[in-house]
């Protein structure tokens, strides 16, 4: 794998050379491409002015941000990086705080990376990925992705760091509008479900014990099918040298700083529901 992103996980005085890789395999997407029944040749889309009815070529397009409904602000390319600019942030992944997993909502995860660690980050990493597995906790980071800063969580496995960017909290829906019953008053009822629970729990869950069978059926019905090909980048970053620290003494420094540093108040850890 080729590395999407190099940089530092810093928090404290520690600075840890890390790189992000896509933790995805797109090719293992099902996905179609559509095609002229007729000779086979790639459908292709172009950009229509949908009042002249005319093809328009990219230099005479602008983006448009919708302020009100059917009103708009145009943004030109110096308006976006004027806002990328303000938007702050830094080139390292910038930890937050530390929380347990419990207090994360699992709707608001968006992409997962897989964190690596860079020559001379090697053994910083193995001691921050055995903390967060001794402590239960994952580590809420900023991180600048695609020149805007990103809300993300940083979570320990057995052997790799992982990250999973999130989506903003006001994307998120109310769940205002969703029927569900009050608290259920029959706790002989509960206690039935939750036998049942634990009768069919496991310790682990492994997902190729579940492959994807719509998949394995569309392959299986397509292999005997004849055959075609059609007519017809990726650049890893630089590496950054890493700077050799004493890690003892910027964990003994770190943890000074952090016993002086106030607790924030109960209530700015509220959460959206």
């Amino acid at each position: 794998m080729r590395p999407i992103w190099n940089g530092h996980i810093t928090f404290g005085l520690i600075s840890i050379p890390v790189s992000l890789y896509s933790a995805v395999e797109a090719s293992e997407r099902v996905s179609f491409r559509l095609l002229h029944r007729k000779d086979h040749a790639p459908i292709v889309y172009k950009k229509f002015c949908s009042e002249e009815d005319v093809e328009v070529p990219n230099d005479e397009i602008v983006r448009g941000y919708e302020v009100e409904k059917g009103e708009y602000a145009l943004a030109e390319k110096e308006d976006i990086e004027k806002a990328e600019g303000e938007a702050g942030g830094t080139d390292d992944m910038e930890v937050l705080e530390f929380v347990e997993f419990s207090a994360l909502n699992p709707l608001l995860f968006d992409n997962p990376y897989y964190v690596g660690a860079r020559k001379g980050g090697e053994h910083a990493y193995g001691v921050l990925r055995e903390a967060l597995n001794d402590a239960h906790r994952v580590a809420m980071v900023r991180v600048r992705m695609r020149k805007k800063p990103q809300l993300a969580t940083l979570l320990p496995g057995p052997k790799v760091l992982t990250l999973e960017t999130l989506r903003p909290f006001d994307e998120l829906r109310n769940p205002t509008g969703v029927e569900a019953p009050a608290t259920v008053r029959k706790p002989a009822e509960v206690k039935m479900a939750r036998m049942l629970i634990d009768q069919m729990s496991e310790e682990g869950w492994d997902p190729a014990e579940h492959p994807n069978t719509y998949k394995k059926a569309l392959r299986k019905l397509l292999s005997s099918r004849r055959k075609f090909a059609l007519k017809g980048k990726g650049r890893a970053a630089a590496e950054v040298p890493a700077n050799v620290v004493d890690l003892m003494e910027s964990l003994k420094k770190s943890l000074g700083a952090a016993r002086t540093r106030p607790k924030r108040a109960a209530s700015r850890r509220a959460g959206a529901a």
